[in-house]
């Protein structure tokens, strides 16, 4: 994957400090997102200045202008496992030439209902080797909040890790 390299010191810094754990005013944050109902079913969620719609397919009485919002916690789940991978390589100099999830989550609809598994297809393209790639995964794991969370919630997370077209995992 094509970094930049003026921000590879400022990825290496963050990784230190999580690593370090000492930094309690970095360690301890919050996020926020706005979002605010357009029409019907219909979301627009602000996040700095970048905006996305949210909204529920016709079968589910929405009118499909943007994905529904658990296509959002899903994208949000494992765009967070992978940029710890990301983040990672970059840190430890692993090359990774190609990085790229499909990701699953099955829920359960009844009231009180909630997601019993997310399962994570995550393939890699590097000339790192196996144990290499283990132990990225390993960290990753354990760096990402999202995933950290949902197991913590008794969510099963399972995660099939693929180098080179080939599964490791």
């Amino acid at each position: 994957m094509k970094q930049d390299e003026q921000l590879i010191g400022n990825i290496k810094e963050h990784v230190r400090k999580r690593f370090e754990a000492s930094d309690k005013e970095f360690l301890f944050v919050a996020e926020r997102v706005d979002i605010r109902g357009v029409k019907h079913l219909k979301f627009e969620a602000r996040k700095r200045p970048f905006r996305f719609t949210i909204d529920e397919p016709p079968e589910r009485g929405g009118t499909d202008e943007g994905p529904n919002l658990l296509a959002y916690f899903i994208a949000g789940a494992a765009s967070c496992l992978m940029n710890q991978y990301a983040v990672l390589a970059i840190a430890r100099d692993v090359p990774i030439d190609d990085l790229a999830v499909t990701a699953r989550g099955h829920f359960d609809r009844v009231l009180g209902g909630s997601f019993k598994e997310i399962i994570y297809d995550l393939r890699i393209s590097s000339e790192a080797s196996r144990e290499t790639i283990l132990d990225l995964s390993r960290e990753a794991e354990r760096m990402c909040y999202a995933h950290n969370t949902l197991s913590k919630a008794g969510v099963k997370m399972v995660t099939y890790l693929f180098l080179n077209e080939k599964e490791i995992s």
